[in-house]
């Protein structure tokens, strides 16, 4: 199997190539090309922990309910084209067996079919951060697919390390964290429109997202016209 990044920063996405045998995972939607021989195959579990339950899980993390499953039909090679819904880039993480991953909602885009995928509840640390209750986690060895809106930034934490909550895309479970306010107080936190962040702690990598969909949609929504009817 091979990865190909088709581009770079604001409208990334990512060309999966298949050999006889292999298969390849992707939030449903994803798709946007095929090769004529590629059979797709929509459900609610990938390996791991599934059913319609995690389904439920993942549609209120920011994530899609069914998952989609590519292999080739005839024996031969093809190919598959993702791309997330937001403008955004795509990156790749090469998963070593070793350190798991953390994907904040909505940021999981696509997985080697060997990787184990659980989504887990945030429990009052997502409820007082402002975004999303359930965090997908992720293990085992083969490729990760995120995407984020804008461009996405790897940091190297060594230490601690503050990011606002809509702007986290996945980090490595070697860090710990906690939600907490931004100012001296909450009601300064959201007069100054900052709110929560998460403070994490340890050694291991971040990635960052350089927009906040959230806060655009909110901006965005002030702008229209009332609905009617």
């Amino acid at each position: 199997m091979q990865i190909e990044i088709l581009a770079r920063g604001a409208f990334g996405s990512a060309l999966i190539h298949l050999d006889p045998g292999e298969s390849f995972v992707s939030e449903s939607g994803a798709m946007f090309r095929a090769s004529s021989n590629m059979d797709i195959d929509v459900t609610t579990k990938s390996k791991g922990k599934g059913g319609l339950l995690a389904g439920v899980k993942r549609l209120l993390g920011g994530d899609n309910f069914f998952f989609s499953t590519y292999r080739t039909t005839d024996g031969g090679a093809g190919e598959v084209g993702l791309s997330p819904t937001l403008g955004g880039e795509v990156r790749e993480i090469a998963m070593d067996g070793v350190t798991s991953w953390v994907c904040a909602g909505g940021s999981y885009m696509a997985s080697s079919s060997e990787l184990q995928l659980d989504v887990q509840f945030q429990g009052l640390r997502g409820l007082f951060s402002g975004e999303n209750l359930f965090f997908m986690h992720v293990q085992g060895e083969g490729s990760l697919l995120v995407n984020a809106y804008g461009r996405i930034s790897e940091v190297e934490v060594d230490g601690e390390l503050i990011i606002d909550t809509g702007h986290l895309v996945a980090f490595e479970e070697t860090l710990t964290y906690t939600t907490t306010k931004t100012g001296g107080s909450w009601v300064t936190s959201f007069l100054a429109g900052e709110g929560i962040v998460m403070h994490f702690k340890g050694r291991g990598r971040v990635f960052v997202q350089s927009h906040n969909a959230k806060e655009f949609g909110t901006r965005l929504g002030r702008l229209l016209p009332p609905r009617r009817g």
